[in-house]
């Protein structure tokens, strides 16, 4: 899938489901709202980008750059955020149930009003 490709989708509130966007330069994209189930975007450029109210169940974000991403609201259910850079995200009210990600990735980072379980 193309970025337009990509872009068209979420405008026309698509499910984009299974898809890898590993390693792409996805930085300063408007993504609100968009709804991505186990799609891929390891080690991919998301950098100042808009997620806000998005779906993104069971996605992979490990490396990816976040810095400076707005998720909040989004839907983070086991989301794979290993390694991902997040400083200046922001988390604010977001569901990161079973997501993973360590503590200290969460330096920086927007995360008031957050809901959080890791079993």
């Amino acid at each position: 899938m193309t970025l337009e490709e990509l872009l068209q989708a979420v405008k026309q509130n698509k499910v984009i489901q299974g898809e890898d966007f590993s390693g792409l330069d996805l930085s300063d994209q408007d993504f609100s709202q968009a709804d991505f189930s186990n799609c891929s975007f390891k080690g991919a450029n998301l950098r100042n980008s808009q997620l806000k109210r998005a779906k993104l169940r069971e996605c992979d974000f490990s490396k990816a750059d976040l810095r400076g991403a707005d998720l909040s609201s989004s839907d983070l259910f086991n989301a794979d955020l290993t390694g991902a850079k997040l400083r200046r995200a922001n988390l604010t009210n977001s569901n990161r149930i079973g997501a993973k990600i360590r503590k200290w990735a969460l330096k920086g980072a927007y995360i008031a009003g957050a809901t959080a379980y890791v079993d």
